[in-house]
């Protein structure tokens, strides 16, 4: 099994009158806001698994690029270098607007290998489905790579997640 640092931060989003958002992480301390290194994040909505994604910057890096990309598609109608930022910040697709992020840091074995994060990330995609019944309301894609250690990672996070 790989080592990993899994924190929690709550993530509130603030809409504004042209239907772009803003959005509020908190707290401003933790391994996934200070490091650049290889993490997944999952968007959990209460009981509810939004999204399941993979970074290599600081989580609120992350956050403010995908904001970023969603205001631009909001006010111009146009994606930005195609893409349209994270579709749960939809407030018609998604209108909890209070949300928790469970930030899993890998050791830095991790960082310039890709596809070992992004096998773990397609292994709890799946135990998500399996154990929930559903895919994450708003997941795009998910790659799936025959990784040694992934899918007992991925066990060992899906775990560590708040029922």
């Amino acid at each position: 099994m790989l080592k990993f640092t899994f924190e929690t931060y709550q993530l509130s989003l603030t809409d504004k009158p042209d239907k772009s958002c803003s959005i509020k992480l908190a707290p401003l301390t933790g391994t996934a806001l200070k490091t650049v290194r290889r993490k997944i994040y999952i968007i959990q909505a209460g009981k509810n698994i939004l999204y399941v994604g993979e970074a290599n910057t600081s989580i609120k890096t992350r956050f403010q690029r995908g904001c970023v990309s969603y205001n631009h598609f909001v006010r111009s109608g146009h994606a930005r270098g195609g893409y349209k930022g994270y579709k749960w910040l939809n407030i018609l697709e998604s209108p909890v607007r209070k949300m928790a992020v469970h930030a899993i840091t890998f050791e830095s074995d991790c960082d310039n290998n890709r596809g070992i994060v992004e096998a773990i990330e397609g292994e709890l995609v799946y135990l998500i489905r399996r154990h929930l019944g559903y895919w994450p309301k708003f997941q795009n894609e998910i790659h799936f790579h025959n990784v040694k250690y992934a899918k007992e990672t991925a066990k060992n996070i899906w775990e560590k997640l708040p029922e």
